[in-house]
């Protein structure tokens, strides 16, 4: 006995494909909602660092 594999429905198909085009948009939608925390933690960082700074280098001149 050999297996006959069957042609899937073309609605099916269709289907399939739509949900993972649209999976793959959320995906990428998520990536960037990361990338734009990952950069806002940057610039929350950089500021911090800043302000330290200006602060140790103020204590410095006194």
């Amino acid at each position: 006995m050999s297996f006959i594999p069957t042609i899937p429905d073309p609605e099916k198909i269709k289907q399939t494909l739509a949900k993972a085009h649209r999976n793959c948009q959320e995906m990428e939608l998520a990536g960037i909602q990361l990338e734009e925390v990952i950069a806002k933690l940057d610039r929350e960082i950089l500021t911090q660092r800043k302000q330290r700074l200006g602060k140790a280098l103020e204590q410095g001149q006194n």
